[in-house]
């Protein structure tokens, strides 16, 4: 799975350590209602990260080692 700006939250919740991978970082998917209802770049916006490019980025590393089954 390729995590870009355009991905939607809502399919990244159910991804084993994503949730965990945002609130280390400082941002919440989720609220009272679900999962943030847009895309992964308007979350970040309104969260005001300051590096989204290198969240999302290890998101990816995330999604990479889940693929491949590596743990470190």
């Amino acid at each position: 799975m390729k995590i870009t700006r355009e991905t939607q939250v809502e399919d990244l919740v159910g991804v084993a350590g994503a949730v965990s991978y945002f609130i280390e970082h400082g941002v919440s998917p989720i609220s009272c209602s679900g999962a943030f209802p847009r895309s992964l770049g308007e979350l970040l916006e309104l969260k005001k990260v300051a590096d989204p490019d290198a969240l999302i980025a290890g998101l990816n590393a995330l999604t990479q080692k889940r693929d491949t089954g590596n743990s470190a």
